[in-house]
Parts: structure tokens; sequence; C-alpha cells
């Protein structure tokens, strides 16, 4: 190889990167939009805003394993969830209309890095069993939410 043709791929992988960091927005995020799957059961979906008045709930992930199997909320009644990691790699909760079922609410971000905090904000209008899971370890992490 001439010597000068190691310049190619080293040329390709800043063009790379060029181009990836066109794709934020002028805050460093992502210029992409989120749009939350529909539910029968939730309104709105997943934010990053508690809602006025609504419920405060927190978890903690640690070990592998959130500090509660079970979650109460009123149906119909707004509330907030905030995931704290305290663990070394990121993990999430959502919730499903059961297990293997349809995603009803995630937090925000969807994958809360190791050490951060991520929250979640929505409304069950049935009351009924859910079930609770972080999608990075959800044989290990999971759990059932009761909305009465």
């Amino acid at each position: 190889m001439p010597k000068r043709l190691w310049v190619l791929p080293i040329l390709a992988i800043l063009a790379i990167g060029v181009v990836a960091a066109a794709c934020g927005d002028d805050n460093g995020g992502s210029t992409a939009t989120r749009t939350p799957a529909a539910s029968p059961t939730a309104t709105p979906a997943a934010t990053a805003t508690p809602a006025a008045g609504a419920t405060q709930i927190n978890v903690v992930a640690a070990g592998m394993a959130f500090n509660t199997k079970s979650i109460e909320v009123t149906a119909g009644q707004p509330f907030t969830i905030t995931v704290e990691n305290q663990d070394t790699v990121p993990h999430n909760l959502n919730i499903y209309t059961q297990q293997g079922g349809t995603s009803i609410a995630v937090t925000d971000p969807q994958l809360i890095p190791a050490g951060g905090t991520g929250t979640l904000t929505t409304t069950i209008a049935q009351p009924g069993t859910y079930y609770f899971q972080c999608d990075v370890h959800p044989t290990q992490m999971n759990g059932t939410l009761t909305a009465k």
C-alpha cells in the first residue's frame, strides 16, 4: 500500500463524524422526534415533565433490580415515576398492558445512563393490573403496576 493511502480510511471516519454531528440540534440533542405508540389505556404517553398534581413515585435501579416489585396508582389520575439508576449499566422502566403486551409509557430518556435519572409521566384510565419492566433486563427487573 503506498504511503498516502492510509490517509483515506482516516478521512472517511472523520467525514462520518462530521455528518453525525450535523444531525443534532443547537443544544446538542437529536433533531429526531419520538412518537409514542398509541394505547387505549394511557393518556398522554411518557413525558419528562411531571403533570400538575401528579402522584410522585420514586423507583431505584440498583444491583440489577428495582427496589420494588409492585406500584399502585389511582386509575384516571396522572402519576410520575422517577427512576434513579444507581447501577453501572443503562436501565429504563416501561409499563405494558401485560407481560409481552403493548407499551403504555416508557421513561424519558428511554435508556437511563448509569448514575442518571429518568421520568415517566402518564395516566392509566382503566383500573386493572399492568406489567412493568426494564427493557434492557426484562427477566431480572420487572413487576406489577395496579391501577385502582
